[in-house]
């Protein structure tokens, strides 16, 4: 697949079976941190407004950002021809729960794609304001309680950039943007869509709040849900959760295709045939995403070589336990994932919570890299029933005193098999990997690179 512009239509809306001309302007806000983090939440939004500008629609972000990255994406921009027109507002006074001052910078830029970034400092972001202490405030600004000096700011930021924008859709997947759209007095101008990208982001079911950060209020939010004009799961999984526990209507759509596309060329990643590398890789080892099973078959196989990435769910007393290990290589947080494709004979996707769809699952089989996954929510789906994906206990939704969800006991018998038939048997190998590069390219090239575009532009006309 390579997008096109050059489809049977332009950027149209649907009345009464007649295409008219209708230029959207979507605003998105993110909450992963960095214009260039790992996770595949992120990766999916962002693509998500690349494949709209593709077909002619305006598109803006505000999220947060290094003072490099802000240089580095501009210099692109300039190297396509485009003029980032960067603006810089200093000096926004933030006030922290021991009465410290913190600077906040505000920057913004035009970037390669003709995106309009708003990008918060992270720096003094995550001094100001304290993933624990803004859980509390985000939860006093849902309850209508008092609202800090801090909170107060934020609001004001991303209200005053939507009105500025005038955006037909916000799209978001946090509750604060959520309360702010509701609240503001543009809003019978735009629609409002949530993007659900974990199970815990949802008021209700056994993984309400299962990780910090993730839904202060269930009353507020599960009401504040019910009024927005579209509600988007990655999965069928995240989908029947969120009807079986909340009876809440959703729909669901794959992530844009553009989100797995080569990022310089546009068109299908190139494909490896790594039958000679002899790692096997896993990104993001955390409790969550299935610590337990890598460090049970590192142990069972000692032969066998394994590579971790750190990333968002990785804290320093997990990668401890992957270092004491002979045969584990634990590597830093990457934004280039071409160096773990190069790389790896294999990837492990062990989750055993409800993965919403697993980002970079469908990115290694692409480029052909045979993936053992577990059967844990929506990984079943990012598998497209290419082998290997096998069957784990996922967690309850009950947590241990330090926030960690209890991970049941694995048997890990069927992981080492598969394990050992990939990185022994080269006929083996060379079956899985060719099926996984044919069956995920016929994915691929099977999705509508249009279908968010028509589900957006529905709303317009409902």
């Amino acid at each position: 697949m390579t997008i096109s512009t050059d489809a049977p239509y332009g950027p149209c809306g649907v009345s009464n079976g007649v295409l008219t001309p209708t230029k959207m302007r979507i605003f998105l806000v993110q909450t992963a941190q960095g214009l260039t983090p790992s996770s595949g939440g992120y990766k999916a939004n962002v693509n998500l407004l690349r494949q709209l500008r593709l077909f002619g629609h305006d598109a803006a972000q505000i999220c947060y950002g290094f003072e490099d990255e802000v240089e580095k994406y501009a210099e692109l921009a300039r190297a396509k021809g485009v003029e980032p027109n960067v603006t810089h507002h200093s000096g926004l006074p933030v006030i922290d729960s021991k009465g410290n001052q913190h600077e906040l910078d505000v920057k913004t830029f035009m970037d390669e794609h003709g995106i309009h970034n708003i990008v918060i400092s992270r720096v003094p972001f995550n001094e100001a304001y304290p993933t624990r202490e803004f859980w509390q405030d985000t939860q006093d600004y849902l309850e209508d309680r008092s609202i800090t000096q801090r909170m107060q700011t934020l609001i004001d930021i991303f209200s005053k950039h939507i009105t500025a924008y005038r955006p037909s859709h916000v799209v978001f997947n946090d509750p604060v943007t959520m309360k702010v759209t509701a609240d503001h007095a543009m809003r019978p101008t735009f629609k409002r869509i949530n993007v659900i990208h974990t199970a815990e982001q949802l008021p209700f079911g056994p993984y309400c709040n299962g990780i910090l950060g993730h839904c202060s209020s269930p009353k507020v939010e599960d009401q504040l849900l019910r009024e927005l004009e579209g509600i988007w799961v990655v999965s069928k999984a995240i989908g029947d959760y969120a009807w079986q526990h909340g009876r809440l209507k959703t729909t669901f759509l794959v992530h844009s295709p553009l989100t797995y596309l080569d990022a310089r060329t546009g068109g299908m990643p190139v494909q490896r045939y790594n039958i000679d590398k002899f790692e096997v890789g896993m990104v993001n080892p955390c409790p969550h995403k299935g610590l337990s099973i890598l460090l049970k078959l590192a142990k069972r196989l000692p032969q066998i070589q394994f590579v971790t990435w750190s990333s968002w769910g990785s804290r320093s007393k997990h990668l401890d336990q992957l270092k004491e290990l002979p045969n584990m290589k634990v590597m830093p947080t990457t934004s280039n994932t071409d160096e773990i494709w190069d790389r790896i004979k294999v990837l492990l996707a062990p989750s055993v919570w409800l993965e919403a769809w697993g980002v970079v699952v469908t990115e290694a089989q692409l480029r052909g890299i045979p993936v053992i996954a577990s059967n844990a929510g929506g990984l079943k789906e990012a598998k497209i029933d290419l082998p290997y994906c096998l069957p784990v206990n996922v967690v309850t939704g009950a947590k241990h005193e330090n926030g960690d969800y209890i991970v049941p006991e694995q048997n890990i018998d069927l992981w080492e098999e598969a394990v050992l038939r990939l990185m022994t048997c080269q006929q083996n190998y060379d079956r899985v990997a060719r099926a996984t590069a044919q069956g995920s390219v016929k994915w691929l090239n099977s999705l509508d690179p249009r279908a968010h575009e028509k589900w957006f532009l529905g709303m317009m006309t409902a």
